[in-house]
């Protein structure tokens, strides 16, 4: 259950404490794009994200985003903010990952991964010993193939409760 299990839990992006993260040694803030910062019928970010990005950036940390989705839709929406990004990831496998070590010269303490799902963006971040950031989707509408991970993750957060590693809805941040 290791593998599911963020290292921090946070309501919304907005919440997240960046110094905390450099604090922790982080470098590099790993964006997923749908439903965790913006909804997957979104094409382009809102202002909050845009605000939250310049925050992210002016606290001395990069940004990158990776992503399941396919690459107009990626590259559309990381071009504003010139940051790396990485479609079609097949999250939660480790192949983009570690491309993206490559490229962008981050070692895996360096790297945090913000996502909104348990099944891809934790189970892929931890597999590769990142440090990972999760936070409640942004919507409730999901993508089919979402919806029968949402199955799957309810039963992973009940197993998850019933060790005491972590409780839906008790986050170690919240939005204020």
């Amino acid at each position: 259950m290791k593998l599911f299990t963020p290292d921090y839990y946070v309501e919304s992006y907005h919440a997240i404490d960046l110094e905390r993260l450099k604090r922790q040694g982080i470098a590099l803030l790993v964006c997923d794009i749908d439903n965790t910062l913006v909804p997957h019928d979104h094409a382009r970010a809102d202002d909050d994200v845009r605000a939250f990005i310049k925050r992210v950036k002016d606290s001395g940390l990069a940004v990158a985003f990776v992503s399941n989705n396919v690459k107009e839709r990626v590259e559309t929406f990381a071009s504003e903010f010139h940051a790396p990004c990485y479609p079609f990831a097949k999250k939660p496998l480790k192949r983009t990952y570690r491309k993206m070590m490559n490229e962008l010269g981050y070692r895996s303490d360096q790297i945090a991964v913000l996502g909104d799902q348990l099944l891809t963006d934790m189970l892929g971040a931890n597999r590769m010993h990142f440090y990972t950031i999760l936070t409640n989707p942004v919507a409730k509408r999901d993508l089919k193939c979402t919806k029968v991970n949402r199955v799957f993750e309810q039963m992973i957060f009940s197993l998850l409760e019933k060790r005491g590693k972590l409780k839906r809805g008790n986050y170690d941040d919240k939005v204020l």
